[in-house]
């Protein structure tokens, strides 16, 4: 991975946003003060890569910034490709990854370009996901690298240099492997596994195919025995079935008789109601004949009375015939009569009509007299009205002339008085200069000036400036007095608009006024010359009906013809009743005729219907014998039949049982064909399971092989050379041939039961003590350590030997110091002081570990990886902090007094008498501070 350019903004100590281009660089050292950023800037590659660096939560934000970000361009096999991490202030981070279409060619020639460097790799195509997660995972797939390998082999955090050998053997070796590139192995390993899985999977489903084969042949003997079981009961139901299905068919032949015989009687009660009914209707038609016959006599007997009222209607023909001739005639004068009774009617109602309309006039003339006298005295007070507004109106010109002329005067004095302040103004500063100036030449225009002429010219200013000042506090007062002169015009003004709007509406109530007197004074006299003289002639026709002359002398010539026709209407209407009464007279004529006709055939008739009639009721009483007779044999027959639903029923059973067998002799034979095709079924998946464990033991062997004991295995071992090569010789530099170091990948198992070894990754140190493990035996700062040096004995804490005997910064390296003193130590077994070379600090990891032993509650805190040893049935054993569970029997010193005590002083005592018995003692021994020196 080839850094191309840093962008980054609110991150750790960088506030602003800072581009950093790395094209142009090929050696780069970071220099700076403590806390000018420079760790930052390598936490900001970390952080933007892998989402953490030396923490994971917002801590990285700036604390005068919202939001951080990071974007980091960068080469890799080929390609270009940008990773922008963005984590905003109480909020979630957002992760994009990018690749830029351009080749690695390309971007040769773009780092030669002008502009912005993220511009020079446009266009950027997209690799996020659809989340963080999945997108930090192709991020980490692309470089084939994640965080902790990462800062184990490229790049070492701050005071982390030294976290690879820190980790567990197990945990090296694995970042190892990651470091070396074989995590596909790992990958070539979890394929060989899901394929393994999945043909023992299938190897399973074999067996389980093969355990049902194998119980389904073992019942091949029942299978058998239950086939000829089900056959024979299919042949006896099958014989039960045709003697149920010959009775079925007797059964079914007897109930079609019966349906024959029960149609023969349905046939036998048609015929007989059909019988019946003609009786019925000859019976019927004879009694109609009988009473024809009858009414035929009864006429014969009335013939002379029929035939008086026939002749009698006749003669009321014959006179009513005349009457309607002469009817006809006084028809046709009425008639002629009705054109001159309609004149007159016309004209009458036309008179009327107008008298009406002129009566309805002079009503109006009286009404108008008396509207015309209330008018008259409106339209006077209307005048008056009118009268007053006009006169308040009148003033409407001169208060118009009198605001324009104070407005006026207004504006020029509100102009005016600027000027004159600033003219006054003017002459002060005149005046004040000539008062002030001494000599003879004039401080205003430069020229000679004597002491009197100054003088003068002072006075003449001062009473120029005396007019000024009053004519402006004349304009002052004025402009007072002139607001409330025009407010108050303004208002008159205002005031008079109400009169010009009283003044229009009685202009026009006036003018109404006297329209509807002209008005109403027309229409009276109009009345008085024409309507009134109309009105009385009109009175005088009607009354003397001496309208429509000509009409009434000719009502008057046909009335007299009418008289002389002689037209009688009540003699008429007589003669017309009589006619109408005789003629029912003709139809009683005519019946009486058609009685003579058609009696002697009636007789004929009846006599034949008389004789039908009897030779019809026998012929009925025989069919109904003959119906009852039928019916009774019905019955005895219907009640001697069987069951036929019964035998159905029966039938249906058996078929049914039948089928059952049937179904069951198939399902036998099925069951016993089908053994043949479990037999070569069971052939073909035991060759096929064979074949498939010989495959599932070919995926076991390659998962071990691809393990990690295994081909990684053998490529760590041809890596680690080097590596212990390149290792030593950094060494040697740095302890002058002192020390080395060897690496160990394989070691015994703690059970000594176990022939084989593990695999793992220690650490063994070779230097003047001997060849001894790698462990890191770190304890808290504040852990008490004592201390032998020049024959005096110190307790004091790790952390206080440290600031006493730190490296020392030289010309860019760190130059240990020699510690030079003993240390009290516990050592296979042992208590017993021994030569400190050198002090290491580390930082302190997040989680630290106190263990509290018994008896005697002595504590102690330690780093995780602080190893101890324990007490196991196989012996003693070295385990790492972490490794340590309660109850585990862990070798420790007796109790060294340590507290904070009052009584520290005679704790050192009771040290000094138990590691210095009588007898013996330090060369020399001194009291000192009683807290931390004996």
């Amino acid at each position: 991975m080839i850094p191309l350019h840093l962008s980054l903004s609110g991150f750790l100590s960088y506030r602003e946003p800072v581009d950093i281009d790395f094209t142009s660089i090929d050696l780069a050292c970071i220099s700076g003060q403590n806390g000018a950023g420079k760790s930052s800037l390598l936490d900001a590659i970390t952080w933007v890569l892998f989402g953490q660096a030396r923490k994971r939560d917002e801590s990285v934000i700036h604390s005068q910034a919202n939001a951080a970000e990071v974007s980091l361009i960068f080469a890799y096999e080929g390609g270009i490709y940008r990773v922008q991490r963005t984590l905003p202030r109480g909020k979630t981070s957002m992760l994009e990854f990018q690749i830029s279409e351009k080749s690695m060619g390309s971007f040769v020639r773009a780092i030669k370009e002008d502009g912005p460097p993220a511009k020079r790799y446009k266009p950027w195509k997209t690799l996020s996901e659809r989340s963080i997660r999945e997108t930090q995972s192709r991020i980490e797939a692309m470089l084939s690298l994640n965080y902790e390998t990462f800062v184990n082999a490229s790049f070492f955090l701050q005071g982390k240099a030294d976290q690879f050998t820190q980790q567990r053997p197990a945990d090296r070796k694995r970042i190892l492997s990651s470091i070396l590139g074989l995590d596909t192995w790992e990958e070539y390993r979890q394929r060989a596994g899901e394929r393994r899985r999945t043909v023992e999977a299938e190897i399973i489903a074999i067996d389980a195919s093969l355990g049902d084969i194998k119980r389904e042949l073992a019942e091949e003997s029942s299978r058998r025995e239950r086939l000829a079981q089900t056959e024979s009961e299919l042949v006896r139901l099958s014989a039960a079935r045709a003697a149920q299905e010959t009775a079925l068919d007797s059964i079914r032949k007897l109930e079609a008789l019966l349906e024959e015989r029960s149609k023969q009687v349905e046939t036998m009660v048609r015929r007989l109601d059909g019988d019946r009914k003609m009786l019925s209707e000859w019976e019927e038609l004879l009694g109609v004949r009988k009473a024809e016959k009858n009414d035929y006599v009864e006429k014969l007997g009335k013939a002379v009375e029929i035939e008086a009222a026939y002749t009698a209607w006749q003669k009321a023909r014959s006179d009513l015939e005349a009457w309607e001739s002469t009817a006809a005639r006084f028809r046709d004068g009425q008639n002629r009569r009705q054109e001159p009774l309609n004149e007159i009617n016309t004209e009458r109602a036309r008179l009327r009509q107008e008298s009406e309309t002129l009566a309805a006039q002079e009503k109006d003339a009286v009404e108008a007299a008396r509207n015309i006298t209330s008018l008259e005295a409106q339209l006077a007070l209307a005048h008056q009205a009118l009268a007053a507004s006009e006169a308040q109106w009148a003033r409407r010109a001169e208060l118009d002339g009198e605001l324009q002329a104070a407005r006026q005067r207004q504006a020029e004095a509100r102009a005016e008085n600027p000027r004159l302040k600033t003219d006054m103004d003017e002459l002060k500063e005149r005046i004040d200069r000539l008062t002030q100036a001494g000599g003879a030449i004039c401080p205003l225009c430069g020229q000679p000036l004597l002491e009197e002429d100054r003088q003068r010219l002072i006075a003449e200013l001062k009473q120029q400036g005396a007019l000024m000042g009053n004519r402006y506090r004349d304009n002052q007062t004025y402009l007072k007095q002139a607001d409330e002169r025009v407010a108050s015009l303004e208002k008159e003004i205002r005031l008079l608009a109400q009169v010009e709007r009283e003044m229009k509406t009685q202009t026009q109530i006036v003018a109404n006024l006297s329209t509807r007197i002209e008005l109403l004074n027309r229409q009276r006299e109009d009345w008085l010359a024409s309507g009134r003289p109309r009105l009385e002639e009109v009175s005088r026709v009607l009354r003397d009906e001496s309208y429509a002359a000509r009409a009434r002398a000719c009502l008057e010539e046909i009335d007299a013809e009418l008289k002389l026709i002689g037209y009688d209407v009540s003699a008429h209407e007589m003669v017309r009743k009589a006619e109408m009464d005789g003629r029912a007279s003709e139809a009683d004529l005519r019946m009486l005729e058609n009685a003579r006709a058609t009696l002697t055939p009636l007789e004929r008739e009846i006599a034949n219907l008389e004789a039908q009639v009897s030779r019809q009721r026998v012929e009925v009483e025989r069919e109904e014998a003959e119906l009852r007779k039928a019916v009774d044999e019905f019955d005895q027959l219907k009640k001697e039949a069987p069951d036929s639903y019964a035998a159905e029923l029966a039938l249906l059973q058996l078929q049914q049982q039948e089928n059952q067998v049937r179904m069951e002799v198939g399902r036998a034979r099925q069951q016993v064909e089908v053994l043949k095709d479990l037999k070569a079924r069971r052939t073909v998946l035991e060759a096929q399971r064979d074949e498939q464990s010989r495959q599932a033991g070919r995926y076991k062997q390659l998962e071990r092989a691809f393990g990690k004991d295994g081909v990684p295995a053998l490529l760590i071992e041809q890596a680690l050379p080097e590596i212990e090569n390149r290792a030593n010789a950094i060494l040697e530099r740095l302890s002058s041939g002192g020390m080395s170091v060897r690496f160990v990948t394989q070691a015994a198992y703690k059970d000594r039961r176990r022939e084989d070894l593990k695999e793992t990754l220690d650490i063994q140190i070779s230097d003047s003590s001997g060849i001894r493990d790698y462990e890191m035996y770190s304890i808290d700062g504040s852990e008490p350590v004592y201390i032998r040096k020049d024959g005096l004995i110190q307790c004091q804490t790790v952390q206080s030997l440290w600031q006493e005997h730190a490296p020392i910064h030289t010309d860019g390296e760190y130059e240990f110091q020699e510690a030079n003193f003993d240390a009290l130590c516990y050592e296979n077994g042992k208590v017993e002081w021994l030569p400190t070379e050198s002090i290491l600090r580390h930082p302190a990891p997040e989680e630290m570990l106190r263990f509290t032993f018994a008896p005697g509650q002595y504590s102690v805190t330690v780093t995780p990886n602080h190893s101890m040893l324990v007490m196991t049935p196989n012996g003693l054993t070295m385990k790492r902090g972490d490794e340590i569970e309660a109850g585990d029997f862990v070798l420790t010193p007796k109790r060294i007094p340590w507290h904070s005590s009052r009584e520290r002083r005679l704790e050192r005592l009771d040290f000094i008498r138990f590691y210095f018995p009588k007898g013996k003692g330090p060369e020399k021994v001194k009291l000192g501070r009683a807290i931390d020196m004996v």
